[in-house]
């Protein structure tokens, strides 16, 4: 504890010296708030002490949640042992499908975070987050036939990162009453970002409440804080956990951009060249990516190949079924026209990506889909119901077959999540049973609700709804 004192003691800013050239064109001059940080360090002291709700603060790796989260930690720090009588859990995001660099980056901190606050007597533990098995990205891609992402059919944001969060705040909010969300958003990330922070701002509180769960309030401290001040602070104070800020400052110069922790809707999402998943077809370009193959990082290539590929093929004609996955058929907006290509992909589009994902893992030397995940996507060939009447027939072995092909090994990676679909559906089916209510038709109003549920606007949703329900309770 007494280098750690040694550090607290010393003003922040005495270890400023002069205009830093950072990640702006050179020499040009920056103009530093010398007493910002003191300011935002004292504030965070008053929130700290001021009630008895825990906090969750979101670590994504990234410049702007190490500089809060550093801050936080000299804050916490600095309060005598008696007032440090809240805990505060330092939670990340693992989507499955992170870019490898920040997947390890925060595997790493979060080690180090934890053994320094233990060290130092700090109320502090670390946590990660993942989507659960049936909602991973390659299960409903690959298992479902979910079309690649894009701005208007965004369905993995939900599931792959505000559904843990969410189930990680609530769980916290059982045992405690009610919880901070302590984010480090900043209003000049970008203008979205700012228009976004300023709508749910309310005037005269640091928090806002959380947009989707009761007794959450989400505090930013950082929000107002610009990015040459964030590398300021984080090149001339040292982290306390001892964690590699330069690292970080490398990291950013061989891509660009953060993904933030994403706590509900209002925050918005990844894309235009921001560190996130590497599989995010919703931009047209990874630049971040790109950039990191660029700057020497060859083994990036196949999954650029394969997010491109994943970005291309949702619009190629005869990859997709024309029926969707709830027995539906698309219809041209006020005309009977059927719109083809519009459903789930084809199950050759399927098992050809499965394939191609297995090359790329096998060309890298990354780990890009777990056993769990291919015994799912199995499960769910295996079981799908005659939706698509032209579905070809497949094998009970398939994915084996596939993996067995490209990686030439005799078997597939042990796990022990199976049946996952059969308990899920066994639930639905009991309850369907208890209350006279046919199975089927709830499974597909369940699966279009999925298909819908991510969008602010449900055009046609009624009328699919309807057309299910119609062929089972017929008027």
């Amino acid at each position: 504890m007494t280098a750690l004192k040694s550090k607290v003691n010393i003003h922040i800013w005495a270890y400023i010296k002069g205009n830093i050239q950072m990640l702006l064109k050179q020499n040009e001059k920056i103009e530093i708030r010398e007493s910002i940080f003191n300011d935002i360090s004292d504030e965070l002291a008053d929130v700290y002490i001021s009630d008895q709700r825990p906090w969750i603060l979101g670590f994504s790796g990234g410049k702007d949640s190490t500089a809060l989260l550093q801050l936080t930690y000299y804050t916490i720090a600095k309060l005598p042992k008696e007032k440090r009588n809240k805990h505060i859990y330092i939670i990340a995001s693992d989507t499955r499908v992170e870019m490898p660099h920040i997947s390890e980056r925060i595997r790493r901190e979060l080690d180090l975070i934890l053994t320094s606050a233990n060290q130092d007597n700090l109320p502090i533990s670390t946590h990660i987050v993942y989507p659960k098995l049936n909602d991973t990205f390659w299960v409903n891609l690959i298992g479902r036939g979910y079309p690649s992402p894009n701005s208007h059919f965004r369905w993995c944001t939900d599931r792959l990162k505000i559904h843990p969060i969410s189930k990680f705040i609530l769980n916290v909010i059982d045992r405690s009453g009610s919880v901070t969300v302590v984010i480090g958003n900043r209003k000049d990330e970008s203008t979205t970002r700012a228009r976004s922070m300023n709508r749910n701002d309310i005037k005269g509180s640091r928090f806002r409440p959380h947009q989707d769960i009761l007794k959450a309030y989400v505090y930013t401290p950082i929000q107002d804080v610009r990015s040459n001040e964030i590398w300021s602070y984080l090149l001339n104070v040292p982290n306390p956990w001892n964690g590699d800020n330069k690292g970080l400052v490398e990291l950013y110069k061989q891509a660009s951009g953060e993904c933030p922790l994403i706590i509900d809707k209002s925050t918005p999402a990844c894309g235009h060249s921001r560190f996130g998943c590497w599989t995010c077809t919703v931009v047209e370009k990874d630049k971040s990516i790109e950039s990191l193959i660029f700057s020497g990082d060859k083994k990036l290539i196949p999954l650029l190949e394969l997010r491109d590929y994943l970005r291309d093929i949702r619009n190629k004609s005869g990859s997709r079924y024309d029926y969707r996955r709830n027995g539906t058929i698309a219809k041209r907006r006020g005309t009977n026209e059927i719109m083809s290509n519009t459903g789930p992909f084809t199950h050759e589009t399927r098992m050809e990506i499965l394939k191609l994902l297995l090359e790329a893992q096998k060309e890298s030397g990354i780990l890009l889909i777990e056993g769990d995940e291919l015994t799912i996507i199995q499960e769910i060939w295996n079981k799908e119901e005659n939706n698509h009447p032209s579905k070809p027939i497949i094998p009970t072995d398939m994915v084996t077959r596939i993996w067995k092909q490209v990686l030439e090994e005799e078997a597939m990676p042990e796990n022990n999540k199976i049946n996952i679909l059969d308990k899920e559906n066994l639930l639905l089916q009991n309850v369907c049973e208890t209350h006279g209510i046919s199975f089927e038709m709830m499974r597909r109003l369940r699966e279009i609700e999925d298909e819908y549920g991510h969008l602010k606007r449900r055009q046609g949703l009624p009328e699919e709804m309807r057309e299910i329900i119609q062929k089972f309770i017929p008027e």
